[in-house]
């Protein structure tokens, strides 16, 4: 199953950028995650490779996400792998900038682990593009908040 999802963001592509890669700002906007970790040590200058470990609440539990960073080039391409038992999410965030705006193209593949997990993602598709649509709408307003706080008066 693929989700895209687009939109336009009134703030440098520097700040939205340092709000998908910064571990504390990605808190800010990413629904229910509370903890990441890092097995290994994490390379700041070329993560292409990283490993680390989401925790994420979800329905009063916290669920752990193993993931990788596959794509990095700042500013304009993030992509991480995310996994658990019943899914595989290949999730890619490429930004274009435009003049004092910021366009975001976020694409997500999702590969389940049996018959099971793919029939439940189907019938949560509406309830995970709400999720998805709420957590971009605050990344948008984070981001344009930031950008306005950063603003010569």
């Amino acid at each position: 199953m693929e989700i895209s999802y687009h939109q336009e963001i009134i703030a440098p592509i520097e700040v939205v950028f340092n709000f998908l890669t910064d571990d504390e700002k990605m808190k800010l906007w990413m629904e229910g995650l509370q903890l990441i970790e890092y097995p290994e040590e994490k390379n700041v200058d070329d993560p292409v490779g990283t490993r680390f470990i989401y925790h994420i609440k979800e329905g009063g539990h916290t669920q752990q996400y193993s993931g990788s960073v596959t794509e990095y080039t700042p500013p304009t391409l993030w992509g991480i792998e995310l996994s658990n038992p019943a899914y595989q999410f290949n999730i890619s965030y490429e930004l274009t900038k435009q003049a004092r705006k910021t366009q975001l193209d976020y694409h997500c593949e999702m590969v389940f682990g049996s018959l099971f997990h793919r029939i439940m993602g189907f019938l949560f598709r509406g309830l995970t593009k709400r999720i998805l649509k709420s957590q971009m709408t605050k990344l948008k307003q984070l981001s344009e908040q930031e950008s306005v706080r950063r603003s010569p008066q």
